[in-house]
């Protein structure tokens, strides 16, 4: 906007996609943004058509929803589809829960697009698993394919975040994601997984990545979120997190008919898994019964294991560092390109992609 006439640009076109997209991203309704500009819904329905804001509205909106005046004047380059999308998502979740997250992950592959730019992120290192999945077999060696890739052995991985880095998946933080959406993945341009930070056991975090990884493996080109694909992409996350090879030799002997709880829980800080998947593995890999497997969960569930366990304060929270590190090789003035090429703000990118951001250099005051 020219700053001395209050106008658009010369040549510059208000897009009624990119607002909508930045609305999408904010968790807005077209209600609340109607009251936001104080004007009725109808009116705010047709600014993401065919109409345009005054200057006065346009200043509201990039306040509110933490973009530029570029970012609403240009047009919007392709989108996050949710066909393409891997949700690992709540029963309740909602197709407008599911389309905010994927509009928040659009607005970051437009940061990430213009760091590219910049600074060379890791090539992606693991190749799509085309075989046909079906059998349990087949997905055991898709995973342990995943470790041979990567050249991790058959040990306990230390930092399954780190080991998604390292493989080219960009792993990103969004503040306040809906409790209804443990975790999401998409392959693009680049494989990305995002985070739930509300959700705080350091096993289901694990877990949870390890579960996208078997999605971004095992699923390019077909759309999950169905049992099967859901019941994949788990089978996928533990066997690459207590591999066949190893974890089977390293299960604890039983008590008779009982678990050995005292051995499990070294079980799990050395393998950095929950109780519930150490059991779940177990009975897979035919080392414990069913009805031995169905004692040991009634036994969570009576101690009030289920979103939390004993033990899981000794583990530590895993953090994604890669994009950070990107950022962190900037100066203030790289910086200021890229926001201002991507048309978010510094305020968006603090706050919704929990990033720290340049700073200005000092300026000398009297």
């Amino acid at each position: 906007m020219d700053d001395r006439t209050q106008q658009l640009a010369f040549g510059a076109e208000f897009s009624p996609d990119k607002l909508r997209l930045a609305r999408c991203a904010a968790g807005l309704s077209l209600a609340e943004l109607g009251d936001l500009l104080g004007v009725s819904r109808q009116y705010a329905h047709k600014l993401e058509i065919n109409a345009v804001p005054n200057p006065s509205q346009i200043q509201l909106l990039t306040k509110a929803l933490g973009v530029t005046e570029e970012f609403l004047s240009s047009p919007r380059r392709g989108s996050v589809e949710l066909e393409q999308c891997h949700f690992r998502s709540l029963r309740s979740s909602t197709q407008t829960i599911k389309k905010s997250i994927a509009s928040q992950v659009e607005l970051f592959e437009l940061l990430v697009n213009e760091l590219e730019h910049e600074v060379d992120f890791p090539p992606v290192g693991f190749d799509p698993f085309e075989v046909p999945l079906v059998s349990d077999d087949v997905i055991e060696k898709a995973a342990e394919g995943f470790r041979r890739d990567l050249s991790i052995g058959i040990g306990p991985i230390a930092n399954v975040t780190r080991l998604a880095e390292k493989a080219g998946v960009l792993v990103v933080n969004l503040a306040d994601a809906d409790d209804r959406i443990d975790a999401f993945s998409l392959f693009n341009k680049r494989p990305l997984i995002v985070r739930n930070t509300a959700k705080v056991n350091p096993c289901r975090h694990r877990f949870d990545i390890a579960h996208e990884l078997g999605h971004l493996v095992m699923h390019q080109g077909i759309e999950t979120g169905c049992r099967t694909t859901e019941a994949q992409a788990n089978q996928f996350a533990s066997a690459l997190l207590m591999p066949r090879a190893s974890f089977g030799g390293e299960f604890p002997t039983m008590r008779g008919q009982y678990l050995n709880w005292t051995a499990l829980g070294e079980l799990k800080l050395r393998w950095k898994v929950s109780f519930k998947a150490i059991i779940y593995r177990a009975q897979t890999l035919n080392l414990i019964t069913q009805d031995q497997a169905r004692s040991g969960f009634t036994y969570l569930s009576r101690n009030g294991f289920t979103k939390r366990e004993e033990l899981d304060e000794l583990l530590a929270q895993e953090t994604p560092t890669l994009v950070q590190r990107a950022v962190d090789l900037l100066d203030h003035a790289s910086w200021r390109k890229i926001l201002k090429a991507s048309g978010l703000s510094d305020e968006l990118v603090r706050e919704r992609f929990m990033l720290k951001v340049p700073t200005s250099p000092l300026a000398l005051v009297k």
